[in-house]
């Protein structure tokens, strides 16, 4: 259960002063340890500072923490760290000193020691969390810790398993895209180093602290490792749009296919997969330093794939005209062969008529 303790604190506010001034600065200080991730039952101590102005209005103080067993005390002292009073353990208040009017600025130190409750596992807690209130209930300013997570033990086997299953999923696509040409030396390296991560914790399954370490130390590389699939895929994909773009500028210069309907299509084609390619760089810019959505590793793909079908057919058509020696002429040089072939055969035909009316006539000569 949460604790609360108050800290009662008169300071009397000068005529220089108006209004609901705050009796600390906003430069507390807090040290907790352990500082990291906790398990359910770990003891944990904390210490606070807070600088009371000299001067102050009244206020009270409140102290929360999610901590059970939780004892308070706190001291008290000049800024030059001569001590003036300190409190003793288990008051609800701070009593026994007179601390309105007090001269000077003080610094209020607070410490703190308790247990992590053990229904806190899986869930984030915090240690130390301050209030400065005012005489009439309202909360001027508010100071917490930093949150921190509570192990589960429960959840380290299935931790393990998602892991596993997100390194092979991902390995599975690196793969694939290894048979396009895809340089992932990167992102085979940073998956490796979350497999031995992960194997790791799987070898320390019954020390969660060391599992969960591990665990974090896995997701992390594997983040790494998928950023580097999509930035290799983004690489080639650049180069496939590339190659694309020349073999269509070749296209063009042949005379005659800049009209075919294949290469106008290409040139569509290729438009496309350069948006699809657009919009998955946009989206790897943009990202952090894991690439954890799946969105931007399926755009990197399909911009790839786009990229490959396109490149395929350029190629093809390219090949296409440069293996006739009628290419100069074009994708028509085919019916302007047949053409010629025609005409050939009928000036053939028209000869042999000829010749023969010609024998016809010599005969009846």
């Amino acid at each position: 259960m949460k604790k609360t303790t108050y800290f009662l604190i008169a300071l009397l506010l000068c005529a220089a002063f108006v209004g609901t001034a705050s009796a600390w600065n906003s430069n507390s200080e807090t040290n907790i340890n352990p500082s990291g991730n906790l398990m359910p039952g770990d003891s944990v101590s904390a210490t606070m500072t807070i600088k009371i102005l000299q001067d102050s209005t009244v206020y009270r103080i409140n102290m929360y923490t999610d901590l059970t067993s939780a004892v308070w005390t706190g001291s008290l002292a000049s800024t030059d760290g001569t001590p003036i009073t300190e409190f003793p353990a288990g008051k609800r208040y701070i009593d026994g000193y007179p601390l309105t009017k007090l001269p000077q600025d003080t610094v209020l130190t607070i410490y703190l020691d308790g247990k992590v409750p053990d229904n806190t596992a899986g869930s984030e807690i915090t240690v130390i969390t301050v209030e400065e209130v005012s005489s009439s209930e309202s909360v001027i300013s508010t100071y917490s810790s930093k949150k921190q997570m509570v192990y589960n033990p429960d959840d380290v086997p299935k931790q393990i398993d998602e892991v596993g299953k997100a390194i092979d999923e991902l390995d599975s696509q690196i793969t694939e895209l290894s048979k396009q040409g895809v340089d992932v030396a990167a992102a085979i390296f940073k998956l490796e180093t979350a497999r031995n991560d992960l194997k790791a914790a799987d070898d320390h399954r019954t020390d969660v602290a060391t599992a969960s370490k591990e665990i974090i130390s896995a997701s992390a590389a594997l983040g790494d490792a998928a950023k580097e699939m999509v930035n290799a895929a983004l690489v080639k994909t650049k180069s496939n749009l590339d190659a694309i773009e020349q073999n269509i500028a070749n296209l063009n210069a042949k005379g005659g296919w800049s009209t075919d309907n294949r290469v106008i299509l290409l040139s569509n084609s290729k438009q496309t997969a350069q948006n699809v390619y657009n919009t998955a760089k946009a989206a790897y810019d943009a990202s952090t330093s894991s690439v954890s959505a799946t969105t931007t590793r399926t755009q990197s793909i399909e911009a790839l794939n786009s990229s490959v079908s396109t490149l395929e057919t350029s190629n093809t058509l390219w090949e296409e005209a440069q293996k006739s020696p009628l290419a100069a002429i074009g994708p028509y040089a085919m019916y302007i062969v047949i053409g010629v072939v025609a005409v050939i055969v009928i000036i053939g035909a028209i000869m042999v008529i000829r010749r023969r009316n010609e024998n016809d006539w010599d005969e009846l000569g």
